[in-house]
């Protein structure tokens, strides 16, 4: 093993031998195949996330899409962005942030878990009698959707709609064909830009009580523009749903593969969000994330010119003995060493990790009566991943409901 290709689809069943050769033998590593600096250990993939005057993140749209991105240490003005978080730098990063940041205060997120509950409840109990349930296209996958269509004010009848966007913003934006849009992905991406553009409209005159009212009226302050808003509901619906779903489905799997740590959810259901934190750690929904080099640097003797593409590992770092101990490796809820990257770190750290936490707790809670049955990870059906390089997940995992 001497190269590693971060989009490479033979690496994606099982990535972590390769991660540990990286953090090992080759802790800055050069990618011929995508042109790419990649960081694996904890402490230089933090190093990095916080430093955003040395790494701008407009290489996210740069490698992902192949849009234009900025020239050393120029930055793209906030213009550019159009409401996208994940791709732009402060300043303008943190006047968008403090904006959006309106919708997503403590009060407000929390205000939404029992409508939370009722949808994890209403899905369930869709499923009625039958002894076994798909987490991933029953509950992970609807659930947060659902949750982002009503934070925007959707009506209910937009739902189906919702769930293609995200369908189509995550082919488009996730690494999975790197920039190369297909013709469906397209269309419904202008969809569901002409329907989020008429809907802030309305707002604009006749306001609502929702996330898009919050995001484009505001008495004295400053707000988004039309197109920043249709921008960042876009990334809402692409970050905010597959992140969750992964979350929640990874989760499942981790414990299906660890009877003793399932059997102690199940009799001690307030160890839930130890098994989330562990699994964001473990198993993380984000594998990865990109940087631009504004200036060249030198780090592990390796001369890094300016404007390289620099991967980020958050998966490889996330399960870095050197940080989380020599068990690292293994899935251990009771780790109790915090600092994982799976929400990220720094500024960019994820504005909805709070709600994505909320659903990932919700669902499993409710999934504990599934979980309670002796059922392995074999016997769940999970061959295939999403289609992503950069995110990680189950399209399918099956439980058996506990006789």
């Amino acid at each position: 093993m001497n190269s590693y290709d971060p989009f490479d689809p033979s690496v994606r069943p099982d990535p972590y031998p390769i991660y540990r050769w990286l953090r090992d033998e080759a802790p800055l590593h050069y990618s011929p195949e995508t042109d790419t600096y990649v960081l694996s250990r904890y402490e230089d993939v933090t190093w990095a996330l916080n430093d955003t005057d040395l790494f701008s993140s407009d290489a996210m749209r740069g490698v992902l899409l192949g849009q234009p991105t900025g020239t050393g240490e120029e930055r793209l003005p906030r213009a550019a962005a159009t409401g996208n978080l994940v791709s732009i730098d402060p300043p303008a990063h943190t006047e968008l942030r403090r904006i959006v940041n309106r919708g997503f205060t403590p009060r407000t997120i929390n205000g939404w878990r029992p409508r939370i509950d009722e949808l994890v409840a209403e899905l369930l109990g869709r499923v009625g009698d039958a002894d076994r349930l798909d987490v991933i296209g029953s509950l992970a996958v609807p659930l947060p959707v659902q949750v982002i269509a009503e934070m925007l004010g959707a009506d209910a009848e937009r739902s189906a709609d919702f769930r293609a966007w995200a369908d189509a913003s995550t082919r488009m934006a996730s690494g999975s064909s790197r920039g190369t849009l297909d013709e469906e992905s397209m269309a419904a991406v202008l969809a569901m830009a002409e329907h989020l553009g008429n809907e802030i409209d309305k707002r604009m005159e006749d306001p609502r009580d929702d996330l898009l009212t919050t995001l484009v009226r505001a008495h004295g302050e400053e707000t988004l523009t039309r197109a920043e808003t249709v921008g960042f509901a876009a990334l809402l619906l692409f970050a905010g749903t597959e992140t969750t779903t992964n979350l929640i489905g990874n989760a499942c799997w981790a414990l299906l593969g660890h009877p003793d740590q399932r059997r102690a959810l199940v009799a001690d259901p307030s160890r839930v969000p130890l098994v989330l934190e562990e699994t964001l750690r473990w198993e993380s929904p984000v594998q990865y994330v990109f940087r631009r080099s504004t200036r060249p640097f030198e780090r592990h003797g390796v001369e890094v010119p300016a404007d390289s593409w620099i991967t980020l590992v958050l998966g490889a770092a996330n399960r870095d003995p050197r940080h989380f101990g020599d068990d690292a490796e293994a899935f251990d809820s009771d780790r109790g060493v915090p600092g994982h990257v799976g929400f990220g770190f720094g500024a960019h750290f994820c504005l909805g990790a709070a709600l994505a936490r909320h659903e990932a707790t919700a669902a499993l809670e409710a999934l504990l009566p599934w979980l309670a049955a002796d059922q392995d990870q074999a016997g769940a059906g999970a061959h295939e991943f999403v289609d992503s390089y950069q995110f990680r997940g189950r399209r399918r995992l099956e439980l058996v409901r506990a006789g």
